[in-house]
């Protein structure tokens, strides 16, 4: 089985153990958010970027009491401002993303299509499963990647149970499983959450650009945000997942969730055009939801979009509680890692209210 074949990518893994300087959490009392220097990271101090520290002191001893919490990390105006990790964690461990990978998926479509590799969101599904999957198009052959992207395929699926979405991930071809389940509603009318339909559009970038959403990801994201350190799931049917399966050093998706609160750009570079990040966070499904006391009121494409006390939320949302929270009108991105294994009822709820309760008033 591929299952768990992982691509790994590292260059210091001697690194891996850990730094000295690491805000990690082992007992009691008051934790040390502040961030030490990093090789590609400014810091800043909570005061210089407006920022309340007992707020974020609050914070950050409130998520120490969480049993599944590894990581919390708070980014403004660009800088490193508060960072800690917790039960043996540290800045230089590999998380789970969970379905945080299908935003960085979204990504790379966008960047697709940014050089010409797909032509149109509009193209339908057709253009790229003729050759593998014709005999199991029939009602799906006029689907979008629009519709795939924004989870308003129509394909009848169910992912409200683990069970749901294990039966999917460990198929012997996890895109033809996908496509032999029938249409139940017409696409684009109604969004049904769609792990497997992510999957279809790493199929969809490998047709398109001759790569895996591995290596175009290691070309076109990773590389140019100095990400060295990652492993990404490999599926039965060799495609990279699209749904799940990367794992992060903290510190890095915080990178990536600057980039997506700056519309594509880190440092002086426009890495993701700043077109697509603007289309990709309007209102595709409206849906009312919350977590956490976030309220959530549309999807855009692969990702979740809501209202916060301070601004307009952005929210790529990983099972068990793996977030990133950018509020773009306030210039603050929120990285949270949790053990997704761990099973504590309400753990996704219970992490967000620690950003909404205390890190968003910290704001001044």
């Amino acid at each position: 089985m591929r299952l768990l074949a992982i691509i790994y990518f590292s260059l210091a893994l001697a690194g891996c153990g850990g730094s000295d300087n690491d805000n990690t959490v082992s007992g009691g009392g008051n934790v040390n958010w502040q961030p030490t220097a990093g090789n590609d990271w400014g810091i800043s101090t909570a005061a210089a970027e407006g920022l309340d520290a007992d707020r974020l002191t609050t914070a950050f001893n409130d998520a120490a009491n969480l049993a599944p919490m590894y990581a919390m990390l708070v980014v403004r105006n660009g800088k490193l401002v508060a960072e800690a990790y917790y039960h043996g964690q540290n800045s230089a461990t590999l998380q789970h993303l969970r379905s945080i990978t299908k935003t960085i998926t979204m990504l790379m479509i966008g960047k697709a299509l940014e050089q010409g590799a797909i032509t149109s969101l509009q193209q339908p599904i057709s253009d790229f499963f003729d050759a593998d999957y014709a005999d199991l198009l029939g009602d799906k052959a006029t689907i979008t990647l629009a519709q795939l992207l924004d989870m308003s395929s129509g394909i009848s699926w169910d992912e409200s149970t683990a069970q749901g979405y294990n039966d999917w991930v460990t198929a012997a071809d996890p895109v033809q499983y996908v496509l032999q389940r029938q249409v139940v509603t017409t696409p684009g009318s109604h969004f049904n959450y769609n792990s497997g339909t992510s999957h279809l559009l790493s199929y969809i970038l490998t047709k398109a650009t001759g790569l895996s959403l591995a290596e175009y990801s290691r070309q076109h994201l990773f590389q140019p945000l100095g990400i060295s350190q990652y492993s990404w799931e490999t599926l039965n049917d060799g495609l990279t997942n699209g749904a799940a399966g990367l794992t992060l050093r903290a510190r890095d998706l915080a990178k990536i969730g600057l980039l997506l609160q700056q519309q594509g750009r880190w440092q002086s570079q426009q890495i993701i055009a700043a077109s697509w990040l603007l289309q990709a966070a309007e209102v595709s499904q409206s849906l009312t939801s919350a977590v956490g006391g976030l309220t959530l009121h549309g999807y855009g494409q692969q990702w979740w979009l809501g209202n916060s006390s301070v601004g307009a939320a952005q929210l790529a949302w990983g099972y068990g509680g793996q977030f990133v929270l950018t509020i773009p009108e306030q210039n603050l991105t929120v990285v949270l890692y949790q053990n997704f294994r761990a099973g504590v009822a309400g753990q996704s709820d219970s992490a967000m209210q620690v950003i909404r309760q205390h890190i968003l008033p910290a704001l001044q």
